[in-house]
């Protein structure tokens, strides 16, 4: 029964770790790949237990650095291509998980800049053994496993030479130095700041791992200790089952080497919503480079390193934005078009029915490669419908969102963004013009996070929450001029419609909002007038510019709101400006070049003008044919009875035969317009092609005319 129950105790902590991680793999956060940018640590003397490691379903990658008792993992980037730059502002930005263990959780992570001169090999090795130290030092922090007098420098020199170090320490190491002394457990006893304790919990901070003011030795029970002074202590829950999200911002001194800042906030974000947080909490730390970057080069490699002692816990990352490659951030906003495109704050008010514009902004802060291949994610808030979309870039070019996967109700639009961003490029605007639906009853619409990914980065944006009002009365609009009209090109047309508003109780005036193929015009009001059942009634009219309207389809959209800011459904009127195909020039008299007979058959080419102009303005894509038959036969003038023995023919090239054109039309011409206006010479045929005249070896010298008919056609045959 002893055997029983220790077995049985064993598989419930196994149970219960296998659960822990299933719900780290089924929560994890999206991030960038990460073995194009990343190295494992080659150090010598232990095994590195860094590795990576796939969530649940495959589709996500994080690195796991430690996951079992007495690990030590370490994990660099590329320092050729994916260096941290210290002469440069830098942003990085990542998810970190530290298992669900609590206070028996240990040791913890660091993220750490260094040129130490091992490189990837890099890490904190003991005196007395020289293996690579784990427990509190975390890989990367000198090991007091010296306990004489020694100076801290001692310390020090066992520390990743020339670095930098970030802690998420969830491991206190504050045991009273007497007893706990040979187990090398005594860098956060609370004596380091005397009367701060904020080391005596779970903590994250900072400080230089091979500088021997990093260090402190004590002495206590006859014994020497090691305290680490610890610089920007933040206090929060670390190893608690939940992903944590950190932005690290790195401000360059003015001239370098100097004295730059690091910022780094923690919890700044919800793993499972993507919203920012209000529990975020940062500090604020200077970081002399000579310390990191002895050189002067403005570089330094960065990465993470862990380690477990007997306490242990599963510690993963996940990257977000890489310092250095890309920098880019996004913001959303949510404007009413209805009420004059006002900006609707967090928590603000619209009325149901109304015409919204949600507007996401890009931007390309810095980095060394550009921002490509985006795929925007952007959650739709509830009871909007998205109608059309388009992005704006810094150069001025524009793109059409593509709707075509969109469905109203859902909850995402996807579209990738055509072009990347970078310094030449810096910013997209996506503009999603949506319309609010009108609940039955005043509605909240919760906060939403939209995400843009690539990569080299990844950014998202929060858009606030909003309160829908319902509206309690029917407005309604209608169109009596027709719902499709043809104008021609430089020409428009006059829309008249009605507006009727039901269940009010007073209303002046209506207006009247026009878009034209996606964009917003200027409204215009127009009265109503009271009915005799309550009523109110309004005629409109509207005339768009002929300028704003191009060659085709032009669809104008047109809704009417109120005094109150009630609104009206969608009217649509289809606008197709259809421009004519037509003549430009054709010649009166056309000849061909004087010839000596000879008693045999001959072919004579043109002379003169046989310049046959067409113009096209129904717009590029457009085809048109020209065809000729004789309708009078070549006749010599002298002798009108007398027909030229020979023939009118026509020769598309001289590759191929000629066909004779007599009181049939033949195909001599045919085009595909390349613009929206265009005038084609549809006789400029080779010398030796088009159109010819044969003659037989018996023909009669003579001055002979006939006539051609040309006839234009629409499209070709």
């Amino acid at each position: 029964m002893k055997w029983q129950r220790i077995w049985l105790s064993v598989l419930i902590a196994l149970a219960g770790l296998l659960s822990g991680l299933t719900v780290a793999y089924a929560a994890m956060p999206d991030g960038l790949p990460i073995a194009p940018y990343f190295k494992t640590g080659t150090f010598t003397g232990s095994s590195n237990s860094a590795t990576l490691v796939p969530n649940a379903a495959g589709e996500k990658e994080t690195v796991q650095l430690t996951n079992a008792a007495n690990q030590l993992g370490t994990i660099w980037a590329d320092k050729d291509a994916y260096y941290f730059e210290l002469n440069h502002d830098q942003k990085a930005s990542m998810w970190m998980y530290f298992d669900n263990k609590g206070g028996s959780a240990g040791d913890g992570m660091a993220f750490v800049l260094q040129n130490d001169t091992r490189g990837t090999a890099a890490v904190s090795r003991t005196k007395l053994t020289n293996v690579p130290a784990a427990g509190e030092t975390l890989g990367v922090w000198g090991s007091p496993d010296e306990y004489t007098s020694e100076s801290p420098s001692v310390v020090s020199s066992q520390a990743i030479q020339n670095s930098w170090a970030l802690e998420f320490d969830t491991f206190v190491n504050n045991q009273f130095p007497g007893s706990y002394i040979d187990k090398s457990s005594d860098f956060d006893y609370f004596i380091n700041y005397v009367t701060d304790k904020k080391t005596e919990s779970p903590h994250i901070a900072s400080n230089y791992p091979a500088q021997s003011g990093t260090y402190s030795r004590r002495y206590n029970a006859n014994q020497y200790y090691t305290v680490m002074f610890h610089k920007g202590i933040l206090n929060p829950a670390l190893s608690n089952g939940a992903w944590h999200h950190v932005t690290l911002k790195y401000t360059a001194p003015s001239s370098y080497p100097g004295t730059g800042k690091m910022t780094y906030a923690f919890d700044d974000k919800d793993a499972t919503t993507g919203l920012a947080t209000a529990a975020t909490t940062t500090a604020t730390v200077d970081i002399n480079t000579s310390n990191v970057d002895p050189q002067n080069t403005g570089k330094a490699m960065w990465g993470f390193t862990g380690s477990t002692g007997q306490s242990f816990e599963t510690n993963q990352v996940v990257f977000e934005q890489i310092p250095g490659l890309v920098d880019a951030s996004a913001t959303a906003s949510l404007y009413d078009r209805t009420e004059d495109n006002v900006q609707v704050p967090a928590n603000g008010m619209i009325m149901g029915g109304d015409r919204l514009l949600l507007q996401y902004n890009l931007t390309y802060n810095a980095g060394r490669k550009a921002w490509d291949n985006v795929q925007a994610a952007m959650t739709i808030p509830d009871n909007l419908t998205v109608t059309s979309g388009k992005v704006t870039y810094a150069d001025g070019t524009q793109a059409t969102v593509d709707l075509s996967s969109y469905q109203p109700g859902d909850k995402q639009l996807n579209a990738t963004l055509p072009k990347g961003l970078s310094m030449e490029n810096k910013t997209a605007t996506i503009s999603l013009y949506a319309t609010a639906a009108n609940p039955a009853t005043n509605t909240a619409v919760g906060m939403t996070t939209s995400k843009f990914s690539a990569p080299l980065g990844i950014a998202t944006a929060d858009l606030g929450g909003f309160s829908i009002v319902h509206s309690a009365v029917n407005l309604t609009a209608q169109v009596t001029s027709g719902n499709a009209v043809n104008v021609l090109p430089g020409k428009t047309t006059t829309v008249t419609g009605t507006a009727a508003l039901k269940g009010a109780t007073s209303n002046a005036q209506f207006t009247l909002h026009p878009t034209l193929n996606g964009q917003d015009l200027a409204p215009a009001t127009f009265d109503s007038q009271k009915q005799s059942d309550g009523s109110f009634t309004g005629q409109f009219s509207y005339q768009p510019l002929a300028s704003d309207l191009h060659l085709g389809e032009n669809k104008l959209t047109l809704y009417v709101s109120d005094a109150a800011g009630n609104s009206s459904p969608d009217v649509t009127v289809t606008i197709n400006v259809a421009g004519i195909l037509s003549y430009a020039n054709v010649p009166k008299t056309v000849t061909f070049a004087d010839t000596q007979l000879t008693g045999t058959s001959q072919q004579i080419g043109r002379q003169g003008d046989w310049n046959l102009l067409v113009n096209d303005a129904r717009g590029s894509g457009s085809k048109w044919q020209l065809t000729a038959r004789l309708s009078k036969p070549m006749t010599a003038i002298n002798q009108p009875a007398t027909q030229l023995d020979g023939d009118l023919q026509y020769r598309a090239s001289t590759a191929t035969s000629p066909v004779t054109i007599g009181t049939t039309a033949v195909p001599v011409a045919t085009h595909t317009t390349t613009s929206n206006d265009e005038t084609t010479n549809a006789t400029s045929w080779g010398a030796d092609a088009g159109m010819l005249l044969h003659v037989n070896s018996s023909a009669v010298s003579g001055t002979y005319t006939g006539e051609i008919t040309w006839n234009l056609a629409n499209a070709p045959s």
